[in-house]
């Protein structure tokens, strides 16, 4: 069973690892497509910093909700293993339970 959890989460893993990487791609495009653009528009340097500061900012941004959004997942993961054992306790605690109604007490005799 556990190895079941282990392949879910790596098949999660890897979904996230390549949305990630489309994620990275796009920004480098946009990202040569804003340097192009200030190049075109004929901008000072200064300008052109400027929007290199506010990119990185966006990217930063980008990145700091990657991250949450991975946290989130495994957050979500980790509560689906605490309720798996949760019941998996309540399952033996019942068998114990049943086990011991059915079975006569030598001591009540």
């Amino acid at each position: 069973m556990e190895m079941q959890g282990q392949s879910n989460l790596n098949s999660q893993q890897l979904s996230y690892e390549q949305f990630q990487e489309q994620v990275k791609l796009r920004q480098q495009q946009e990202q040569l497509q804003a340097q192009q653009a200030l190049r075109n528009a004929g901008l000072d340097p200064k300008s052109q910093q400027v929007q290199q500061v506010v990119q990185e900012l966006y990217n930063i941004e980008r990145e700091l909700k990657l991250a949450e959004n991975q946290l989130q997942m495994q957050m979500d993961a980790q509560k689906r293993q605490i309720q798996l054992i949760q019941q998996k306790i309540q399952q033996a605690m019942a068998q114990v339970k049943s086990s011991l109604v059915s079975q006569p007490n030598p001591y009540m005799q």
